[in-house]
């Protein structure tokens, strides 16, 4: 098998996976492990995959939004890890702004925690379980996103600027090694621009697998947010920035 046809072999068990250690692939097509490292590495760099510590995972077509539930599913653990860190950052009594991604989810699972809270997001799928929690919250409306269950478009925008908070948190896709936050939505990226804008401290939550090659949309850079919480300690590879990781 030639290198263009296993990269496409490896694109496609990513494509139906969605996540895949080098072991799998490898005895998916019947290579060695160090060769399918560096293919992945080869496809990292052209940007076609996000490697992880033991694998890859798919990283989705330019424009390509991946379905809420999926991300749900995916880095679980690291989610909830992440989302319990988040909360020793709001005071009781804030006003926060939460974006719709999975991460965020997670967050809003727990907020209940905190008193007098108020939540402002374009989540339609926060709706329930921020209603269920008894949280003040205020839900954008506008086009809804099939695949993110999240409202996007210029009615949300416009409802986005209506308001401030003290904290907003938001996820996206890859973190880039140059220091720029990406991600394929670029509708949902037009949503935390506003929300980053609104609020007066600006959180980053970031699964330490999405440290990667850079998708479509650049959202901001590093220096942009006060903020990064990741389930695992990747500050050495923004020495920098070391003070904004927790």
């Amino acid at each position: 098998m030639n290198t263009k046809d296993r990269n496409s072999e490896i694109i496609g068990f990513l494509r139906e996976h969605r996540e895949a250690s080098v072991s799998e692939l490898s005895n998916h097509l019947y290579v060695s492990e160090p060769t399918m490292r560096r293919a992945l590495a080869s496809l990292e760099e052209s940007g076609q995959i996000i490697r992880t510590h033991g694998g890859a995972i798919y990283k989705g077509e330019l424009g390509e939004n991946l379905p809420l539930s999926y991300r749900e599913r995916e880095h679980s653990e690291a989610k909830r890890i992440i989302a319990a860190k988040c909360l020793d950052l709001i005071s009781d009594g804030d006003t926060v702004m939460i974006d719709g991604s999975s991460s965020a989810l997670a967050l809003m699972r727990v907020l209940k925690a905190k008193s007098n809270i108020v939540a402002i997001t374009n989540s339609a799928a926060a709706s329930p379980i921020l209603a269920e929690a008894g949280i003040k919250a205020f839900v954008t409306g506008g086009e809804l996103s099939h695949d993110s269950i999240c409202y996007t478009g210029a009615y949300a925008e416009r409802f986005i600027d209506d308001f401030s908070s003290d904290i907003c948190f938001f996820s996206v896709r890859t973190l880039s090694r140059d220091g720029r936050l990406t991600d394929n939505a670029i509708g949902e990226n037009s949503i935390r621009k506003r929300m980053m804008l609104a609020s007066k401290r600006k959180v980053l939550m970031l699964d330490s697998k999405k440290l990667g090659a850079a998708c479509l949309n650049t959202l901001a850079r590093i220096n942009d947010v006060d903020y990064i919480v990741s389930e695992a300690d990747i500050s050495q590879f923004f020495p920098q920035f070391k003070e904004k990781f927790i």
